[in-house]
């Protein structure tokens, strides 16, 4: 039986077992309009009206220690039929059993990793134990066919080329300590295709092109800790296996130093890091490091006011070493509040020079009824070398939300885009959302 088979049989022999005491469901629908020049008219001011909708779904049953949750996407063309017209997405499509026996939790079908190293979406299962006398000891364990990059419910390839399993172990016995061991194993193997090459004589003739490789195997450390309810320490260290690389490591400190004020120091060290059989690999990279930290202060207003700085510096292009001349300044400043913000960003060095404001505002204008929102960016930029002088980029938008019950609401937004690509573009969404939690 196809794999696709057994995880649909699972999931909807569990869904159906279960005696539901609460549903969950969520729905938005919109639709997303533009227009643009028709490349295969001769006339080069004819233009076409692309109207595309989307629509997601959210739905949760739960009853007693079992639950089914879905999450989901459809989306097709209104006007102007753009490809197959029509698309479907499942991002999480499983059944889950809570606390079973008091120590096990487990998911079985379409699901999201975030285990450490292992992230990415899987078909399959994945166990999560609790031990201990205090439940301070997690086993998580999970394995299975890795989803489609479409979501969609297809056919996968042979098990052998397109898995991930992994797991992790976390230990919480400390007070306000989190730190977890986790290990990761995926292979995803692109499928064969057939071309024209030449011969040894140079006649064309037709060839299968496959691939293989090695799986990707990580290993992963992460750390947390919380001082006194108010101090942070967190720090994360990625290993490649199969590489013998460590391509991520990261470290920072937060510290509270009044009840307005905080303070953050952070390193991060980086190296590009792509999955075997990727295109990515025919281009040269260099590793980088960044340095920085930065303070904000909240006002009794609620208004925080923030700024940051940072310092990245970039290999040598012959990977020798770190040179002070092959680095990029980042620096960010602004204030931020719940209805209002303005943020200004600055990029200079190495990696080219970028200056960038952003403003956004947002205001309940009829008695939780009728909210309006506005922002609007604006950058000024070029890339490192490549470029002599800067270019301008101009973006906005501007919504209206009606709300006229609170699990139902209907959004207008306009959005524009101006910069060197793009003399104009302007796009407009219309929509609805609704809302349903009941128990039973």
């Amino acid at each position: 039986m196809k794999p696709k088979l057994l995880l649909l049989a699972g999931v909807i022999f569990l869904a159906g077992n279960i005696y539901a005491q609460s549903v969950n469901f969520r729905f938005n629908n919109y639709f997303y309009g533009w227009q643009r020049i028709d490349s295969l008219s001769n006339e080069s001011s004819a233009k076409t009206l692309h109207v595309r909708g989307y629509q997601n779904y959210l739905l949760e049953l739960k009853g007693g220690q079992w639950s089914f949750n879905t999450l989901a996407q459809t989306e097709e063309d209104v006007t102007e039929r753009v490809g197959r017209g029509f698309a479907y997405r499942f991002y999480n499509l499983y059944v889950k059993g809570s606390n079973l026996f008091g120590v096990l939790d487990v998911k079985l079908g379409r699901q999201q990793i975030f285990a450490g190293t292992g992230k990415g979406t899987l078909d399959g299962i994945n166990f999560k134990v609790k031990a201990g006398k205090f439940k301070e000891y997690h086993f998580n364990l999970y394995g299975g066919a890795l989803a489609p990059y479409s979501y969609e419910l297809g056919e996968y390839p042979e098990i052998k080329n397109n898995y991930h399993f992994g797991a992790m172990f976390t230990y919480y016995g400390v007070k306000d300590l989190m730190a977890s061991l986790s290990y990761s194993n995926k292979k995803r193997t692109p499928e064969p295709y057939t071309t024209y090459r030449a011969d040894s004589v140079y006649n064309l003739v037709e060839r299968t092109i496959t691939f293989d490789g090695p799986a990707e195997q990580l290993l992963g450390l992460d750390l947390n800790y919380t001082y006194l309810m108010k101090h942070n320490f967190f720090a994360k260290a990625y290993f490649d296996i199969k590489q013998k690389k460590l391509y991520r490591a990261e470290a920072n400190v937060r510290v509270k130093i009044n009840n307005e004020m905080r303070g953050f120091v952070e390193y991060i060290y980086r190296e590009p890091h792509y999955s075997y059989n990727s295109i990515f690999w025919v281009f040269n990279y260099n590793k980088n490091q960044e340095i920085g930290g930065g303070l904000d202060y909240t006002l009794k207003n609620g208004i925080n006011i923030y700024g940051k700085a940072a310092i990245v510096l970039y290999e040598e292009p012959e990977g020798s070493s770190y040179k002070l001349k092959n680095n990029s300044v980042k620096i960010q400043a602004g204030f931020s509040h719940p209805n209002y913000g303005l943020n200004f960003t600055r990029y200079m060095g190495y990696s080219g020079e970028s200056d960038g404001v952003s403003v956004y505002g947002q205001k309940d204008v009829y008695k939780d009824k009728v909210s309006a929102s506005a922002s609007l960016n604006y950058s000024n930029y070029k890339l490192g070398d490549y470029e002599v002088d800067k270019v301008n980029a101009f973006s906005g938008q501007l919504g209206i939300t009606y709300r006229p019950m609170p699990r139902f609401s209907v959004d207008l937004q306009g959005q524009f885009l101006i910069n060197r690509i793009y003399k104009s573009d302007a796009r407009f969404l219309v929509g609805f959302s609704y809302w349903l939690f009941k128990k039973f």
